[in-house]
């Protein structure tokens, strides 16, 4: 054979080579969202809905792990915002549903698999919440009296808005976020305003649509539980003791935990505490003991 045409083999041979590779890559990211997840596990169902506003339609990525107590039995929506992911999530919620608590985890627009952008935690976001709130309310398996939200990172965000405007949960747990845009904007790291100007303009209008602080009723009866890093260098912690101290003035119970060593992403760490709180705030003290 010819030098060049045995190149040409060569050439043609390596080309259709990294092609098959490229397109059994594809296929696999292409793989329905969350199969495999709620395939590890006998207790994962997907939760997975839409929301629209206006003329835009976001697609919500969820999963609900079901506890094995039979009955009713209490709820708690996961919003996830940055700080982890799905899977963890899942894996996460294991626990929690062996505790006698129906999870979900939801990722709110822009994580995840779910459509985006996030806009800083816009209307969408919210609506996103809302509605995954209100599927979780209406399951003939949960308790709508006995909700919590937890919301991690940008989700805080969105559980905080979602505390203003709804009154039923009865427990929220907030963890590294941001609850007042307009006072962390002036002297906000760097890193966290080119951040907010990828997704949008932050002008004061904007940053007060987004402030959990500026939209607080001016009475609450549910209990909050605040978990952030003192090392943040993303959301500095000051963000959670101001709204520690506007809730507490509001009659909400309010409690807190600053991990010294601890960044942004607080991970595994906050198990206990979050735990101890559903216990005495969600399952109720003949729960607890019985747990």
């Amino acid at each position: 054979m010819h030098p060049l045409a045995i190149r040409r083999s060569t050439t043609l041979s390596g080309f259709f080579y990294c092609a098959a590779i490229v397109l059994a890559m594809s296929i696999a990211a292409c793989r329905i969202p969350g199969k495999s997840i709620a395939s590890n596990y006998k207790n994962v169902d997907q939760f997975n809905f839409d929301v629209a506003q206006g003329p835009k339609n976001y697609h919500i990525e969820g999963y609900l792990t079901r506890s094995a107590e039979l009955g009713k039995r209490p709820g708690l929506l996961v919003l996830n915002g940055g700080e982890g992911n799905v899977d963890q999530c899942v894996k996460m919620s294991q626990g929690i549903a062996a505790m006698g608590i129906q999870v979900a985890c939801v990722s709110i627009p822009g994580y995840g698999n779910s459509s985006g952008p996030s806009r800083f935690v816009g209307q969408p976001s919210v609506l996103a919440s809302r509605k995954a709130l209100d599927m979780l309310a209406g399951r003939t398996d949960v308790d709508s009296t006995r909700l919590a939200v937890w919301g991690l990172g940008h989700g805080a965000v969105a559980a905080g808005l979602l505390m203003d405007y709804d009154s039923r949960p009865r427990a929220l747990i907030l963890e590294s976020g941001c609850y007042d845009p307009l006072s962390l904007w002036p002297s906000g790291p760097l890193r966290t305003k080119l951040s907010i100007l990828r997704e949008v303009w932050p002008s004061k209008r904007i940053l007060k649509e987004r402030s959990v602080i500026a939209h607080l009723p001016p009475k609450l009866e549910c209990s909050v539980l605040i978990m952030h890093g003192q090392q943040d260098n993303r959301m500095p912690v000051g963000q959670a003791v101001k709204l520690a101290d506007a809730l507490r003035m509001r009659g909400a119970k309010v409690q807190t935990y600053y991990f010294p060593q601890a960044s942004h992403d607080l991970g595994k760490r906050v198990e206990p505490e979050l735990r101890a709180f559903l216990r005495d705030n969600l399952l109720g003290t003949a729960s607890a003991a019985a747990s």
